[in-house]
């Protein structure tokens, strides 16, 4: 019986890598042609697909009758998945199909794997002791692979997320626009105030609120320029104020006028468009509405390599997850150029000075409160990029430390407990805050993962443990790996219309926040308190010695790592299973090696910036 479930999960397993390699493939045709894709057509193509891949399938585990299970399974999943994904295109559902099953069996068939090779008990539970945490990120992974390639894969969109024609009104709500600073160069707050000056609306007011800069020469400059702009803007200088940020906007709430009816948040940084408030004000007619929110965007990257990489690295978040988030209602607020209903705001209790992501915990309780919101895929501001990695370091410290505080703190509230009904939270929102939690979370956990790497593949070192791979595994690896990079590509290339050379440069500067990203979440899931660090916007001069101190440790790792591999390479000539092992620590070395390389670029490029000046 247990070769049967060996036999049983081996065809499954190689089904469908099969089948998901197909569905990237289908998927890439609908998107990078213009063949016009009905449901008929796109339906008996997926039929003859199917078709396609159990007939592959019985050419490589001969005729085994156990290849009829996935191939009914998949056909009878996708007559279901209209009711479940009804706006999207037949390949749409058959890819995210695919994916969950690769998943699924591919974990279960791993367990099986480690069960019956021959190692010895040290390596075998070294093993086991990753699957608990493939287990527990397994549903989030399954939910954020949605949000993320979601955008390939519809047909329809049914929710707003474009802007609203301005037009003539007999009523212009008073919007009060709220922009906290904090130790900022007074001329860059002032050109901000400047373009706010500018915006075309007849009824709004702006509070400036510097909280807690110690040195007057900051902020003097910036209420004495507040005083010649009218009586529009008004300048507050308050210190002590805790809760950073978000204490800073609960002080601007306490002076807001009382008639304004919509808050804005603008950062320091942020030149915002003239239209703002008439592309947006609109959808607060609907008296549900509690946010509105449009994405972060950014100037001055165009001719610089690091700050492009980085510039695409943020962008794809708002072109993809955010614009998969709003259409279930779930959008999140981001710190900037957003809209807020002042009732739903105080309604809720204002800003969370626990959090260091104020911004997106808001977003829970105010669509707990029972409003709904709108995210616009269109830009109406632009703000600035850390000009050193150091910098951008430390932003993402705080973008995953947030959402882990989240997790944690709202864990209740957003769990499908039976008969639990403290909030209007509707199952999509309460899914994806939830997700929007555990990712960062799972994060944390995830750095396990590579002592335990570690630790396996010395073990299997030092027992001289050679196991042949089996073409199924060498089959899911590469299609793990291939499918990875190549549908990053097929993203950016179809959603921002990237050259492959940025989008290159977007899956380094990514990878190069992985160790960060780790650490901010392993400690958070720990901490009680995470302090809020601002992002530096100082002009800097180039300090190579700053790039390399800002990355020692992931210099350090990554050198390790790589050392790691070869020596081990060295030692086992025919290695096996090990080599799958060995490519994924190759690959976490690449992650680790990405961030000095990026630091070393922003210093260069500090550096042909100020010979330039």
């Amino acid at each position: 019986m247990f070769n049967s479930l060996g036999q049983f999960l081996t065809v499954n397993f190689l089904y469908f890598s099969l089948a998901f390699a197909w569905a990237i493939a289908l998927l890439s045709i609908r998107n990078l042609t213009r063949i016009n894709w009905t449901w008929k057509k796109e339906s008996i193509l997926l039929l003859i697909s199917q078709v396609g891949i159990l007939g592959l399938s019985y050419l490589v585990r001969d005729f085994n009758p156990f290849l009829l299970f996935p191939f009914l399974v998949s056909l009878f999943l996708l007559l279901i998945t209209p009711q479940l994904l009804p706006n999207h295109c037949w390949v749409g559902r058959y890819f995210f199909v695919s994916n969950c099953l690769f998943l699924l069996f591919g974990l279960m068939w791993g367990v099986w794997f480690i069960l019956n090779i021959p190692i010895s008990p040290v390596t075998r539970w070294l093993m086991f002791l990753t699957v608990p945490l493939l287990i527990f990120t397994l549903p989030s992974r399954i939910v954020q692979f949605l949000e993320q390639f979601e955008v390939l894969c519809r047909k329809n969109w049914v929710r707003p997320r474009y802007p609203l024609h301005p037009a003539q009104r007999t009523h212009y709500p008073k919007v009060s626009l709220h922009v906290p600073t904090y130790a900022e160069p007074s001329e860059l707050v002032i050109q901000t105030l400047n373009t706010l000056s500018k915006i075309d609306y007849p009824n709004f007011e702006i509070l400036v609120i510097d909280n807690n800069t110690k040195d007057e020469k900051l902020w003097r400059p910036v209420q004495l320029y507040c005083r010649t702009l009218g009586d529009r803007f008004q300048f507050f200088h308050v210190d002590p104020v805790e809760g950073a940020k978000a204490g800073a906007l609960n002080f601007a709430l306490t002076q807001t006028a009382p008639d304004a009816e919509v808050i804005g948040v603008i950062d320091a940084d942020y030149h915002a468009n003239p239209d703002f408030l008439k592309a947006l004000i609109g959808y607060f007619d609907d008296p549900n509405i509690g946010f509105v929110q449009t994405p972060h965007d950014y100037r001055d990257w165009k001719k610089n390599a690091y700050l492009r990489m980085c510039y695409f690295e943020y962008k794809i978040f708002f072109h993809t997850t955010m614009v998969s988030l709003n259409e279930r209602d779930a959008a999140l607020t981001v710190g900037t150029m957003c809209l807020i209903k002042k009732e739903a705001l105080e309604k809720v209790g204002g800003w969370a000075q626990w959090c260091v992501t104020e911004d997106s915990e808001l977003a829970i309780r105010i669509h707990a409160g029972g409003y709904s919101s709108v995210y616009l895929k269109e830009s109406f501001g632009k703000g600035l990029i850390p000009e050193t990695f150091g910098g951008y370091k430390q932003q993402r410290y705080r973008w995953t430390a947030g959402p882990v505080q989240e997790f944690k703190h709202h864990f209740n509230l957003l769990m499908f407990w039976p008969g639990h009904k403290s909030s209007l939270l509707t199952f999509s929102q309460k899914l994806h805050h939830l997700n929007h939690g555990s990712i960062r979370f799972n994060v944390g956990l995830g750095l396990l993962l590579t002592p335990l790497g570690f630790a396996v593949i010395t073990s299997m070192v030092l027992h001289k443990e050679v196991i042949q791979v089996p073409f199924e595994l060498w089959l899911a690896v590469t299609v793990s790996l291939i499918s990875g990079v190549y549908l990053n590509w097929l993203l950016y290339k179809v959603t921002l219309g990237c050259s492959l050379k940025d989008t290159i440069g977007a899956f380094i500067a990514r990878q190069a926040l992985t160790h960060i990203t780790s650490i901010a979440s392993f400690r958070t899931i720990f901490r009680s308190h995470t302090p809020w660090q601002k992002t530096d916007k100082f002009k800097v001069t180039s300090k190579f010695l700053r790039a390399l101190s800002t990355t020692k440790t992931e210099l350090s790792l990554g050198i390790t790592i790589i050392l790691f591999v070869v020596v081990v390479f060295l030692l086992l000539p025919l290695p096996g299973l090990v080599l799958i092992f060995l490519i994924g620590m190759s690959y976490r070395g690449f992650d680790y090696l990405s961030a000095p390389f990026l630091a070393v670029l922003a210093e260069l490029n500090i550096k042909k910036i100020a010979k330039l000046n």
